[in-house]
């Protein structure tokens, strides 16, 4: 087919034109990336009002057990570049038997999918981290639902299995 057969062909000249123009890309800003987060918390049956942080982009929610953090970040050297972030506390560095429960986190992390165990200061944590570039609604709600899954289950099996790494808990 030349040219002038393509242009007598107005609908395959366009759905070329679709596929040899270059798109501009568009980085996902922190409105988008709040919109698709707070309507997966008004899927949990949540108020988003009250789970925001004091900085904008910042919520936190009590999912079951786990207390689940969820940011919108980006970094001064680039602006445009919007991050999405979600994070559980799992349970403070325990003092005792350390080395054989990060063995164990390093196991049980093996098993986790779209997403980790992370050691940060004197905590370890459940985390989902990845560009907000073409994030839609369906992995916000999955990332979500993982990080509160695995927090709890951690805490439940490593506090069964390794009961003397924690103060007893006080009924005060």
């Amino acid at each position: 087919m030349n040219n002038q057969g393509l242009l007598r062909r107005p609908f395959l000249f366009w759905i070329l034109c679709l596929y040899l123009v270059p798109k501009q890309h568009e980085y996902m800003n922190l409105q988008d990336l709040s919109n698709l987060i707070e309507s997966s918390l008004k899927g949990l049956q949540v108020d988003p009002a009250a789970c925001r942080g004091e900085k904008n982009g910042q919520w936190s929610v009590k999912i079951k057990d786990s207390t689940v953090w969820l940011d919108g970040f980006n970094f001064q050297t680039a602006p445009d570049k919007w991050y999405f972030q979600v994070m559980s506390p799992v349970f403070t560095v325990p003092l005792q038997q350390n080395t054989e429960i990060m063995t164990d986190l390093l196991e049980f992390a093996y098993s986790m999918y779209g997403c980790n165990v992370c050691k940060k200061g004197d905590w370890y944590y459940v985390l989902s981290l990845r560009e907000a570039d073409g994030l839609d609604q369906g992995e916000v709600d999955r990332a979500i639902d993982r990080v509160a899954h695995y927090s709890s289950d951690i805490y439940a099996k490593f506090t069964f299995k390794y009961p003397a790494a924690w103060p007893p808990k006080t009924n005060g």
